[in-house]
């Protein structure tokens, strides 16, 4: 396990970001879910662009 460490501004939009998926999937997620969630949507979006993302 690593260690993130982040300013309070992005913290409070990763958790609104968090509670807008909660609500969505009805279920209790936890940060790590959301960063993947945002990591996969970034990817996608590269592979649609027809860039290559890598990792």
């Amino acid at each position: 396990m690593k260690t993130l460490t982040l300013d309070d501004h992005t913290y409070r939009r990763l958790e609104s970001i968090m509670k807008d998926m909660m609500h969505d999937k009805k279920r209790d997620i936890d940060h790590s879910y959301v960063i993947n969630e945002l990591i996969n949507t970034y990817q996608d979006s590269l592979a649609f662009s027809g860039e290559n993302a890598g990792g």
